[in-house]
């Protein structure tokens, strides 16, 4: 307010030239540290409720870094979409009212296999680099020697290279003095939209985000005006957290070859004919798709756990849920009537303001009345554990109806491993149950066996669910704060009694009851449809028609007494990316 009255009032105030800074912004600060809030010390000794700046008032006009941005808490993300999309943080809590600007280049670093981002905060970030090992083993040596010599002598180390990042910084500077007059003509700009419009990048950020990275890559290069180079290189970072199916594509080559399309579509033509017969993911190798072959995967969304603070998605993320008990971390405080867990910072920030009002001087005691106690709010993370219940008999496991399953095994797997959940695979086949793959967090392990798994057989699905009931029960006890989720992929057809002298199919549906009474989490992926079988055949067929329609109503119903969601796999949408299924070679 004083530098304001001071610019109204026509006086001129001085100014400084300070280096920009790198502000760390923690895994674990809490919404006060990063937001600020009312300075105690101040509040104490004069009464006076003033502010104390936070992380975004420090990282205002200087970078703010996150390290593994992916693994914060979600009400942190929150603080951070507001700042960064008002350029400002406003504070309005324990009666202090602030508005600070807050213009930051936030810089992330992730793995992205721990999990993913937002997409709000995701498509914050202009651009994406992904950073690899090196695979020249000449270029790994001196990585190495370099790092040994760096923690021998830092100081000498720093020396060496002195004059290099001196370089370096003055090009930098260099850049940043000839953007304002770096220009972008019209005709690129025209080019880079359709090639946003073409790569169906998501949202407009895309647009804005090659026109400012091809701008500073000009400054960065000495031009003054951006060429269709700069704008390549700028897709090629703008776009890859922006468009599906990023893995098959190679950014700027639209861009480059718009002048002529009849070439490119030929292009496009003859890398076609170069796959031959069986398309294969060439990034890494993967599942063999023969040509016209549509593929199934199971919808994120539908096997959704329920809710408390956001939705628990056990497959998606892991996610911070609310306890009342005192375990968990502290993430902030709240008013409530019965206060039984104190946060002993909120009550002392809430205090503080009245202390001289209330008799307090020089070295007493701190007067702290009832009013002002508040409650901690803690959260913990879902500790989850995914178990794929699989029908690996005759009857399910033909064709392509075994690729088609396994696939969209393989896909979810790669999703519990991507949120750090736990997995465990039970098999059922033959006339009996296994535990196929034990809880664990090695996805590479679970992949394989399920790469692996041989099939055959009758169909002992009550075998199955018990094996798989006793698995989560067993785990239960071992952590009382699990979250389980069951996933049973079967066409439910049981032809193996359980009990002695039992029937099959009450069998399979009294094993299913278990987790209905149970609460246990669960979804039945119906693999019965037969993906081999065209329309034609099917709704030519009265018979085929009845029947489909009977085993789809008693599947339902098993569903329904197991207190599952209920999906068929042939209804699953179709454009789910299998990517992440994909990464590496596999036979099935």
């Amino acid at each position: 307010s004083e530098c304001r009255e001071r610019c109204d009032a026509g006086e001129s105030l001085p100014t400084e030239t300070r280096p920009i800074r790198v502000v760390d912004l923690p895994l674990n600060a809490s919404e006060d540290r990063v937001v600020g809030s009312i300075d105690l010390q101040r509040a104490v000794q004069s009464g006076e409720a003033t502010f104390e700046p936070g992380i975004l008032a420090e990282a205002n006009r200087n970078i703010l870094y996150v390290d593994e941005v992916n693994l914060l808490d979600d009400h942190i993300v929150d603080v951070l979409l507001d700042a960064a999309a008002m350029g400002e943080n406003i504070v309005e809590r324990e009666g202090v009212s602030v508005r600070h600007p807050s213009e930051f280049v936030l810089i992330g670093t992730m793995n992205p296999e721990e999990g993913g981002l937002r997409p709000q905060l995701l498509d914050r970030f202009d651009i994406l680099v992904d950073v690899e090992a090196s695979d020249d083993a000449a270029e790994r040596v001196e990585i190495a020697e370099r790092r040994e010599r760096f923690d021998a002598d830092p100081e000498t180390f720093r020396a060496e290279y002195a004059d290099e990042q001196r370089a370096l910084r003055d090009r930098v500077r260099n850049a940043r003095e000839r953007l304002a007059a770096v220009e972008m003509s019209e005709e690129l700009q025209h080019d880079a939209a359709y090639e946003a419009l073409r790569q169906r990048a998501h949202g407009m950020r895309a647009d804005i985000a090659v026109s400012r990275v091809a701008r500073a890559i000009a400054a960065l290069d000495g031009e003054n005006a951006v060429t269709e180079a700069h704008v390549a290189e700028a897709q090629y970072f703008a776009f890859p957290h922006r468009v599906e199916g990023v893995a098959e594509m190679t950014f700027g080559e639209g861009l480059l070859s718009t002048g002529n399309d009849e070439e490119a579509e030929e292009g496009e033509d003859d890398e076609d004919d170069s796959d031959g017969d069986d398309a294969v993911d060439q990034q890494g190798g993967g599942i063999p798709i023969a040509e016209g072959e549509q593929s199934y995967t199971v919808d994120r969304t539908a096997i959704d756990p329920p809710t408390d603070r956001t939705m628990r998605t056990a497959l998606a993320r892991r996610t911070p849920s609310r306890v009342d008990v005192r375990s968990g971390r502290y993430v902030r405080s709240r008013v409530q009537e019965e206060v039984d867990d104190v946060a002993i910072d909120a009550t002392l920030r809430a205090a503080a303001p009245h202390q001289q009002q209330r008799g307090r001087t020089g070295s007493d005691d701190l007067v702290i009345e009832p009013r002002d106690l508040r409650q901690k709010l803690r959260e913990r993370t879902a500790r989850a554990l995914v178990v794929f219940v699989v029908d690996a008999s005759g009857s399910v496991m033909s064709g392509r109806q075994m690729m088609e399953t396994k696939r969209g095994l393989l896909s979810l797997i790669e999703d519990a491993y991507r949120a750090r959940n736990r997995v465990a695979v039970v098999v059922f086949r033959g006339e009996s149950a296994f535990t196929l793959v034990e809880p664990t967090r090695n996805h590479r392990h679970a992949r394989d066996a399920v790469s692996g798994l041989t099939v055959g057989g009758n169909t002992p699905l009550a075998h199955g669910l018990v094996e798989a009931y006793q698995l989560v029960q067993r785990e239960k006890r071992r952590d009382q704060d699990l979250y389980p989720l069951v996933v049973l992929l079967s066409d439910g057809q049981s032809n193996v009694e359980y009990r002695e002298d039992g029937d099959a199919k009450e069998d399979a549906f009294r094993a299913a009851s278990l987790f209905d009474e149970d609460d246990v989490p669960s979804v039945f992926v119906d693999t019965g449809h037969k993906i081999d079988t065209t329309p034609d055949e099917i709704w030519t067929d009265r018979k085929a028609r009845r029947m489909k329609r009977k085993r789809h109503e008693r599947n339902r119903e098993f569903a329904a007494t197991m207190g599952a969601d209920y999906l068929p796999l042939i209804d699953l949408p179709r454009d789910v990316d299998l990517e992440a299924a994909n990464r590496e070679e596999e036979t099935v």
